[in-house]
C-alpha cells in the first residue's frame, strides 16, 4: 500500500482539468493517490458529491469501479461528456459541418472589413463598454475611454470633474469600441469599430432568433440574485448575459449539434459547447494586457468585456476536449466497454443513495460544497437552460446567507451533511475508508462538519489529515490574506468502525487553546513552507484536528491577526506571506 503524503500539490494544467469549467473542480492527479492507497483494482469507490465526475475519472484510470451521484444536472453532463469515448478525427469532421451549418443561417452578422485593405474578415472578438451617466452634469462617460494606460478606471467625470463612483452612477447602453481580426499577416490586429460593424450589430438585436434563446429565469428567492445585484441590473435572466449576435449564433451552432446522429459525437459536441458558455457571454472580461476569462462563481460582467465569436470558441474547445479524450483514454487497452459501464452517474442528493446496497463500497472520495462559498444549482442555471432540466436545489448542502432561508440555514447545511455521511457510512464496508475534501474559513462551519462526521457514526479523529493545494492564483485567492478567503483545502479521511458505531466524544477547543495553537505553528512552520496565511491556517486546522478538537472558535482572521503580530505582512500582488516572523524568512 502507497504512502499518503501530507500535502497534496496539484497544479490545475492538465488538459483534462481545463477542458470543461465546473465550480471547485478537483484535478483527478488529486484524487488519484487516496484512491490506489485505500483500493485495489476492480473495487467499487463512491462520490455522492460528484460534481463533474473527476472521482470517476481518477478511479477508471486506476482500473477501479465507480459510483457517481449529485444533484446536479450540469455535473451528470460534464461527466458524461469526459466518459464519452470519441475518435478525435471524426469529431473535428461534425463540428466543422455543424460550424459550416451555423455560419450559414446567421449570414453576415460576425464580418467586418479589415481597414489596411479592404477585405472582408470575421470578427474574433469584440471589446464592449458600460457608459455612466454623470448625476451632475447629465454627460455619458465611455467606462473604457476614461481608463487610464494601466487600465484602471476614473476617479472623476471627465466632464465637469464630480466624483465617480460605478455603483450609484445610472447606467447607459453599453457600446462597441473596437474589434480583433485576422490581419494580412496571419497575426490578430485591432482596429476601432466602424459603421458596418454597428449596422451588424442593430441586425441582431431586431432579429426574432432572440425570442428562441434558452434562458431561465434567475429569482429573487436565488442566492446569487442578491450576491450578484441582479435586481439592479436588470440581468435577472440567463439569457440577458449574451450579446444578441452571439445568442443567435449559439442558438443556430446548437441546433446544428443536436442534429447530429452519432450519439457519441452528439455528447462530445455537446460537452464542448456548454463548455464555451461563460466565455461567449458578457461575463468574459477584458483586460489591459490580456483577457481575464469568467468569474464562474457569481453573475459578473465587468465594467469592459468581450462579444468572442461563438465559431472560434467552439472550434478552440472541440480541439481542447479531444486533448483531454485523448490523455484520459490514452492506454486502449485498459478502457474495454465493459470497465466504461463501470462508471456511472445518477442524478440523487447525497442523503438518498438508494442505487447503492449496504456494505457495497470499498471507498468513498466526496467534496461536498463548502458552506456559503458557492451555490452550484444558482450558477449552473446558465448551462442548464440549454439543457433543458434543472437541478432541484432542495437537497443542496449549502449555508443560506440570504433572504427568507438565512433562518436556520447552519442547522440544515449540519443535518444535509449528516445525513450524506450516514449514507456514506451504510454503503461503506466495515472498517472501510472515506474521504472528504473540505475548506473554510469559519471555525463554525468546520466545527460543523467535525460533529456531522462523529454523529454519523464514523471513528474520530480522522486516520489522515492532507493539504491540498491546487495551485489557485484567483483575484479572492491572491488576496486571501486581506479578505479571509482561504485557497488552501484539506482532506479528512475517517473509518468506519469494524464493528458498531463506536461514538466518540471530541473536545472542544476553547478560546483559551485558539492563541498558543496559532503561535505553536507559526513558530515551527518550516519557512520554505511559509507560503500564505491559507497554508498556515491549513496546517493550524490539521494539527487541531489530529487532536479531536472541535474548531468552532477559530478563523482565518485569527490566523492573520497572529501572523502581523508575529511580523509577517501580505503582499497583495501575490497573497504570499513577506517579513522576517521572529528572525526568519517567511518564504
Amino acid at each position: 500500500m502507497s504512502r499518503l503524503p501530507d500535502t497534496i500539490t496539484v497544479p490545475r494544467t492538465d488538459p483534462i482539468y481545463n477542458c470543461h469549467a465546473y465550480l471547485t473542480k478537483m484535478p483527478i492527479g488529486a484524487i488519484r493517490p487516496f484512491i490506489e492507497h485505500f483500493t485495489q483494482p476492480g473495487e467499487l469507490v463512491v462520490d455522492s458529491f460528484a460534481g463533474s465526475g473527476a472521482t470517476g475519472l481518477a478511479a477508471l484510470t486506476l482500473g477501479r469501479r465507480a459510483r457517481l451521484s449529485d444533484i446536479a444536472v450540469l455535473g451528470r453532463h460534464i461527466a458524461t461528456g469526459y466518459l464519452t469515448d470519441a475518435p478525435a478525427r471524426e469529431v473535428r469532421a461534425a463540428a466543422d459541418r455543424a460550424i459550416a451549418s451555423a455560419r450559414k443561417a446567421i449570414g453576415t452578422l460576425y464580418l467586418t472589413k479589415r481597414v489596411s485593405d479592404g477585405a472582408m474578415v470575421e470578427t474574433i472578438r469584440t471589446i464592449w463598454s458600460f457608459t455612466y451617466l454623470c448625476p451632475s452634469c447629465k454627460d455619458k462617460m465611455v467606462y473604457y475611454e476614461a481608463l487610464d494606460a494601466r487600465g484602471k478606471g476614473p476617479e472623476y467625470c471627465p466632464s465637469c470633474g464630480g466624483p465617480f463612483t460605478r455603483r450609484s452612477w445610472p447606467r447607459g447602453k453599453d457600446v462597441p469600441i473596437g474589434v480583433v481580426i485576422p490581419g494580412e499577416e496571419g497575426k490578430q490586429v485591432e482596429q476601432m469599430v466602424c459603421e458596418m460593424d454597428q449596422r451588424r450589430i442593430r441586425m441582431a438585436t431586431k432579429d426574432t432568433r432572440l425570442r428562441q434563446i434558452p434562458s431561465l429565469p434567475i429569482e429573487e428567492h436565488r442566492e446569487m440574485y442578491s450576491r450578484s445585484g441582479l435586481g439592479r441590473s436588470g440581468m435577472t435572466e440567463t439569457g440577458k448575459f449574451f450579446s444578441s449576435r452571439n445568442a443567435i449564433a449559439l442558438l443556430e451552432l446548437w441546433r446544428a449539434i443536436n442534429e447530429i446522429e452519432d450519439e457519441t459525437i452528439l455528447q462530445k459536441l455537446r460537452f464542448a459547447f456548454t463548455a464555451i458558455l461563460p466565455r461567449a457571454s458578457m461575463r468574459y472580461q477584458w483586460g489591459p494586457k490580456r483577457p481575464l476569462n469568467a468569474q464562474n462563481q457569481t453573475y459578473y460582467v465587468a465594467p469592459v468585456y468581450f462579444e468572442w465569436n461563438v465559431f472560434d470558441l467552439f472550434s478552440r474547445k472541440v480541439d481542447a476536449a479531444t486533448r483531454a479524450n485523448g490523455t484520459l483514454f490514452e492506454d486502449g487497452d485498459l478502457f474495454s466497454e465493459e470497465s466504461m459501464q463501470d462508471i456511472t452517474y445518477e442524478v440523487t442528493s447525497a442523503e438518498r443513495l438508494v442505487h447503492l446496497a449496504d456494505c457495497s463500497a470499498d471507498y468513498v472520495f466526496i467534496d461536498p460544497p463548502f458552506g456559503s462559498n458557492i451555490f452550484y444549482s444558482d450558477m449552473n442555471l446558465f448551462h442548464e437552460a440549454w439543457l433543458g432540466e434543472t437541478t432541484d436545489y432542495t437537497y443542496e448542502a449549502v449555508v443560506y446567507t440570504t433572504g427568507s432561508r438565512k433562518k436556520g440555514a447552519m442547522e440544515r447545511y449540519e443535518r444535509l451533511l449528516r445525513g450524506a455521511f450516514a449514507e456514506a457510512l451504510r454503503v461503506l464496508k466495515p472498517g472501510r475508508y472515506m474521504s472528504v475534501v473540505f475548506g473554510n474559513s469559519s471555525g463554525r462551519i468546520w466545527g460543523l462538519l467535525q460533529r456531522a462526521l462523529r454523529d454519523s457514526g464514523f471513528k474520530a479523529p480522522p486516520v489522515h489529515v492532507a493539504s491540498l493545494d491546487k495551485g489557485q492564483r484567483s483575484v479572492k485567492g491572491l488576496n486571501s490574506g486581506s479578505e479571509g478567503v482561504v485557497t488552501v483545502s484539506l482532506i479528512l479521511t475517517v473509518q468506519k468502525p469494524a464493528q458498531g458505531k463506536g461514538l466518540e466524544k471530541a473536545a472542544t477547543l476553547s478560546n483559551g487553546d485558539i492563541d498558543p495553537l496559532i503561535r505553536t505553528v507559526i513558530d515551527e512552520m518550516p519557512s520554505n513552507e511559509a507560503r500564505s496565511p491559507s497554508h498556515i491556517h491549513a496546517r493550524i486546522l490539521r494539527r487541531a484536528i489530529h487532536k479531536g478538537r472541535v474548531l468552532d472558535d477559530l478563523h482565518l482572521g485569527d490566523v492573520l491577526i497572529a501572523l502581523r503580530n508575529a511580523g509577517y505582512r501580505v503582499d497583495r500582488e501575490t497573497g504570499l506571506l513577506q517579513g522576517s516572523g521572529r528572525g526568519r524568512q517567511a518564504g
